[in-house]
């Protein structure tokens, strides 16, 4: 199969989702507060059927490394492994997602979280795209729906807990 031919088959297999705020802080404070090892339990607090994050373990290095790995432990304890991709402070960060030990398990292979800084006036733009790779054809309709039902609000719940943190 064609190069080409892989990534039109990739592409119809995402479903990818964006978000954007204005945080009232400066950018090398947002970022670090965002791409901090520690910081998950502080902005994933959970939102339907997404629960919150309790706890991360088995941290493999510095988490402005990329390679960096660490499992992720979720409040109804279930799992995921999450690993740094790109580190770029103050600009850009990326981490990918894997084996799910949950019910997304049997839609995606796994995903990926991408954040961009913008220092503006007053403040920091963050955009926040979050990808899921559908396991097949058949898989993207059901997780497109968990996406618009479920991962939209856990999202929108975290950029608030990330605007809050710095609001207080």
């Amino acid at each position: 199969m064609s190069k080409a031919m892989e990534n039109h088959l990739a592409n119809h297999l995402t479903v990818a989702v964006t978000h954007e705020a204005f945080v009232p802080g400066r950018i090398d404070d947002v970022f670090d507060f965002v791409a901090a090892e520690d910081v998950l339990p502080k902005i994933l607090t959970g939102y339907g059927l997404v629960p919150a994050v309790a706890f991360t373990s088995d941290i493999s290095g510095p988490w402005d490394q990329p390679g960096s790995h660490r499992v992720v432990h979720l409040a109804d304890g279930s799992t995921v492994d999450e690993g740094v991709t790109h580190y770029d402070r103050a600009a850009y960060f990326a981490y990918r997602v894997s084996n799910p030990s949950f019910a997304l398990k049997h839609l995606m292979t796994g995903a990926t979280g991408q954040f961009w800084f913008e220092a503006t006036e007053g403040g920091t733009r963050v955009r926040w795209t979050y990808t899921f790779h559908a396991k097949n054809r058949l898989t993207r309709l059901p997780l497109t729906l968990f996406v618009k039902s479920q991962w939209n609000g856990y999202m929108d719940v975290c950029l608030r807990n990330i605007i809050k943190h710095f609001a207080s």
